[in-house]
């Protein structure tokens, strides 16, 4: 029951609001408060649907991409936005990496990650896109910042204009990786000429985006990609 309910208030939420992001038709904040409503309702099952039902990959390819940028640097700080549950932070640790903390809004979902026991310390944001809750993080904290699932997902989610405070709370030859759907790399609410101009000050680098199959196996929660499984955009930037 919990999985058909799933699919139909969660998963149909969702795709109606890219649809109608991804259109105009949705203004910053207007599905911010019921999508965190839907999570904070299913935040006790939601590892299992998301894997059983959606066939969700994404933590499973950003713990891949941890390992290739850190190597053998098991003393690297890392800090996971929009944490979630702590699927990421699991598989993160599994790799060998354990100072990891978590940043999320959702109250319920941090709950679970909590008990898990794969963070050091976790955080309660505002839901910010812009990252203003950043700003009580010291300069040069970490090592690493990483995300999956929560960059770009709509004009509501964190985007472009948190990028320029991440890389302040990063340590020169640091890295922030984010992995999402690459559908969520399509919205043109983003100002992605920001990116260009951090590049221009001196302030990271971007690198080329790189595809990967299979973000979710399930098709019937792809927006597009045109009945095939969504891939996953791996974004990696470095910060100077």
């Amino acid at each position: 029951r919990q999985a058909t309910y799933w699919q139909k208030y969660l998963q149909g939420t969702f795709k109606e609001s890219r649809k109608r992001a991804l259109a105009g038709q949705i203004e910053r904040g207007e599905d911010f408060e019921v999508q965190q409503k839907l999570y904070a309702h299913f935040a006790e099952v939601y590892d299992s649907c998301a894997i059983s039902n959606d066939g969700y990959r994404g933590h499973e390819i950003l713990a891949e991409e941890v390992k290739l940028l850190l190597g053998g640097n098991q003393d690297a700080k890392i800090l996971d936005i929009g944490s979630g549950t702590g699927l990421s932070g699991e598989k993160i640790v599994v790799k060998g990496y354990s100072h990891i903390d978590a940043l999320d809004c959702n109250v319920p979902l941090l709950e679970v990650a909590q008990r898990k026991g794969c963070y050091e310390r976790i955080f309660v944001s505002g839901g910010n896109p812009r990252g203003e809750e950043l700003r009580f993080i010291l300069d040069n904290t970490y090592d690493m910042i990483v995300s999956v699932g929560t960059f770009w997902v709509s004009p509501s989610y964190p985007g472009v204009e948190m990028f320029e405070m991440m890389s302040r709370i990063v340590k020169p030859g640091g890295f922030i990786l984010i992995v999402v759907n690459e559908e969520y790399t399509r919205g043109d609410w983003q100002n992605w000429e920001a990116l260009t101009r951090l590049e221009e000050r001196g302030i990271l680098k971007c690198r080329p985006m790189k595809l990967l199959p299979n973000y979710r196996m399930n098709v019937s929660v792809s927006d597009s990609n045109n009945g095939s499984p969504p891939n996953a955009a791996v974004l990696v930037y470095d910060v100077l």
